[in-house]
């Protein structure tokens, strides 16, 4: 490891805080580490950068995605920063979070291929309406 891998590594453990999520106990071993690789590569608390500003442009997360599926029934399966759902028997429709984007990929007797790409929820709801199966119900008050 070098300075320069020590310094970049301090500055994101100065990141970890209780207040993103983080235990005591992780904060305590992250403040720890901190200082040891402080004291092996002689760098003064002066010398860290502050790392990236705190204030990021918004992002989606996969609460926006499960409540648009939920509109039209489907469920949403996700690993990461992907997921997927299934829109009747040969439409899958997947999603990439981190870019805020999402295609659909048909089963055809050819094989998989990808026939619409798109960003965003509204593009994604617009879509649904005219592609999604319908649900009915027959309640009666």
């Amino acid at each position: 490891m070098t300075v320069e891998d020590a310094l970049r590594k301090i500055a994101l453990l100065r990141r970890l805080s209780t207040d993103k999520g983080a235990l005591a106990a992780e904060r305590e071993t992250a403040y720890r580490l901190q200082k040891v690789l402080m004291q092996r590569y002689a760098i003064k608390d002066q010398e860290i950068p502050d790392g990236r500003p705190t204030t990021r442009p918004f992002r989606l997360n996969w609460d926006y995605w499960q409540e648009l599926l939920d509109e039209f029934g489907l469920n949403l399966t996700r690993f990461g920063g992907r997921g997927s759902t299934k829109i009747g028997n040969n439409i899958i429709a997947h999603i990439r979070l981190a870019a805020n984007e999402w295609w659909i990929e048909e089963r055809t007797p050819r094989g998989c291929q990808i026939t619409i790409r798109d960003r965003g929820l509204d593009s994604l709801r617009s879509y649904l309406k005219e592609h999604a199966p319908k649900s009915y119900s027959f309640y009666r008050r």
